[in-house]
């Protein structure tokens, strides 16, 4: 439920907002090629890949990708994609595989299912889940049963920013909460600094 409330936040904020992209005012050009790369291109990349991977996969069943059928330029490009595709794939399944040694069984688990989420048939599944997120998002705001500004209501922002205490460069500083097993129990002594 919470993934739709972000979900119809951003249509909603690219709705409203959509058109002041382009227009005059303050923003340079980097910034409004950000601002339309992020809220109104991300709808053209969802109608892209239901283009080629639920269109363009079911048609190369039928259709082999074979240089007689599609010709060389488009039957090369396809190969180079699919190979392409599974680069990330295959480098995030071996960065899960590097962090055993140092985080122990706990990523000995998440190897499978990073293995799992990052294969084509794991893009595919969230793309589905992003794609019926977005349809209903667009069927609620469209037909106006959107209860109000779905927009999550921020404070104002925190500096962010350098500490004004001075820190002893000696000091590890272990935070219980974020560790993530990096730092051995055997190196540090009660008070959480380091022994060497």
């Amino acid at each position: 439920k919470q993934r739709l409330r972000w979900t119809m936040g951003w249509d909603e904020t690219s709705l409203k907002h959509g058109r002041a992209f382009t227009q005059r005012g303050k923003l340079n050009c980097r910034d409004r090629c950000g601002l339309v790369w992020t809220f109104i291109v991300r709808w053209f990349m969802t109608l892209l890949t239901v283009g080629a991977v639920w269109i363009g996969l079911p048609l190369s069943v039928f259709f082999p990708l074979k240089v007689a059928v599609w010709g060389r330029l488009i039957t090369r490009l396809g190969q180079t994609c699919f190979f392409a595709g599974c680069g990330p794939w295959l480098l995030a399944t071996l960065e899960a595989c590097f962090q055993v040694r140092h985080r122990g069984r706990q990523s000995a688990i998440q190897i499978f299912f990073v293995f799992l989420v990052a294969s084509p048939f794991g893009f595919a599944s969230f793309f589905l889940f992003n794609l019926a997120q977005q349809t209903v998002s667009f069927f609620k705001i469209c037909t106006g049963r959107v209860e109000g500004w779905e927009v999550t209501a921020r404070g104002p922002a925190e500096a962010i920013g350098w500490a004004n205490i001075r820190e002893d460069s000696g000091d590890v500083i272990v935070e219980p909460d974020s560790d993530d097993g990096e730092l051995a129990a055997s190196d540090m002594d009660e008070t959480g600094s380091s022994s060497e």
